[in-house]
């Protein structure tokens, strides 16, 4: 349980309490950026999860430790995708307050968000099957397309967890995304873009 206003640690508690009680807590989100493809990697939950069980999420989200900080998200990248980054390489782009239902309670959390720069292809990561259903390899304009039209359509590349070195051409529309907030969404992908073009970040 941390302080929303001054991050500071105020208590340790178990997962289902913190969101049964509506406590805040950190977590870290990263978003992987595929320079040359100009694309960004999301993950398929799985389809055991509480909370938006197969919707597409950031490459990785996931709960900080007592005691951890933003670089120790890359434990979480570790855990979900099966490849290892150095903190050195995590792009902080800042942090934000979130307060929403997510189907585990009353979620608030204090969210750490990174980018990493990794042209690896979709088929070298080993997501960890029922953690992970899969990944989607998307251009970050395409990203873009739908978040500004629910309507439309746009072509991606992914793969499944039980078969992460195979790599199939699909499709993703606005519906498949985990529900956002306040343009979260809209925010990472026009960052990524910026990423991608080598342009100054602006903290969220």
């Amino acid at each position: 349980m941390v302080s929303p206003a001054s991050g500071a640690v105020l208590d340790t508690r178990p997962r289902d309490e913190v969101h049964s009680h509506g406590l805040w807590h950190q977590v870290f989100h990263c978003l992987v950026l595929r320079p040359s493809a100009r694309s960004v990697i999301l993950q398929r939950r799985g389809a055991h999860k509480v909370a938006f069980p197969l919707q597409l999420d950031l490459s990785v989200t996931g709960h900080l430790a007592t005691g951890e900080g933003p670089g120790d998200g890359v434990r979480e990248i570790e855990e979900e995708l099966g490849v290892v980054v150095d903190p050195r390489e995590l792009i902080p782009l800042g942090t934000r307050l979130l307060a929403d239902d997510n189907g585990e309670g009353a979620n608030r959390e204090m969210v750490h968000l990174c980018f990493v720069l990794d042209d690896r292809p979709l088929t070298a990561y080993r997501p960890a099957l029922g953690e992970v259903d899969g990944l989607v390899e998307i251009e970050a304009q395409h990203l873009l397309t739908i978040l500004a039209d629910a309507r439309r359509s746009v072509p991606t590349i992914a793969c499944a967890a039980s078969d992460p070195g195979t790599a199939t051409p699909t499709t993703i529309r606005q519906r498949d995304l985990v529900e956002g907030s306040d343009g979260y969404w809209t925010v990472l992908a026009v960052m990524a873009q910026r990423a991608l073009d080598g342009e100054t970040l602006l903290a969220i």
